[in-house]
């Protein structure tokens, strides 16, 4: 039974050895290798998508090529819910690790990474009640500029989160989604090696 209306008295942190020893200054761990570290690195290269090769042909047809270069990576961990973050002040946008899916239309992952990259066009604006505010109205219009803005939601509302384990076949190169909005739009992405 617990104590009702008593308390416990606090201990002295000197005559535990533990508080005793974290008083000393801590040393250094020792650094892993590259190899041996918890979870793959950062990089635009999926397995399936190329996030570099996205962000290039959107910028050029979309943005006329005035986006400076983000840091542009694949999230750490699967996420559930989130299918994109941009860290406008770190120009870093990350797009969630289920999307690297052959499941996934390429369409939604430029969708996505579209709706990244204005964030970093229009940065935050201050709300209203002086709070910071991401989506405004003018956001919103730009982001129904994408050319398959109406497909990408609905797919997004009839199939996400995908279930089961996803599937890793490499996407072509030419003949996706990419490869017809630059063709469309006369603009020439870098090759890829």
């Amino acid at each position: 039974m617990g104590t009702v209306g008593r308390t416990r008295p606090i201990p002295d942190p000197s005559q535990f050895e533990l508080f005793s020893v974290a008083a000393e200054p801590a040393k250094p761990l020792p650094t892993q290798p590259e190899r041996f570290r918890r979870g793959p690195r950062h990089h635009p290269q999926g397995l399936v998508y190329d996030l570099q090769n996205c962000f290039d042909v959107i910028n050029e047809v979309m943005f006329k090529r005035e986006l400076l270069q983000p840091v542009i990576r694949w999230s750490r961990n699967r996420w559930r819910y989130t299918l994109g973050l941009c860290d406008v002040e770190k120009r870093v946008i990350t797009l969630n690790t289920s999307l690297d899916d052959a499941r996934i239309p390429e369409m939604v992952v430029a969708g996505v990474m579209h709706h990244e990259m204005l964030h970093l066009y229009f940065g935050i604006t201050e709300g209203p009640n002086g709070g910071r505010r991401f989506h405004t109205p003018e956001f919103r219009a730009a982001e129904r500029l994408f050319p398959a803005y109406v497909k990408v939601e609905e797919w997004l509302r009839d199939n996400w989160p995908l279930r089961g384990r996803p599937a890793r076949k490499p996407r072509p190169v030419t003949g996706g989604f990419l490869s017809y909005l630059a063709m469309m739009h006369g603009a020439t992405p870098e090759p890829q090696p």
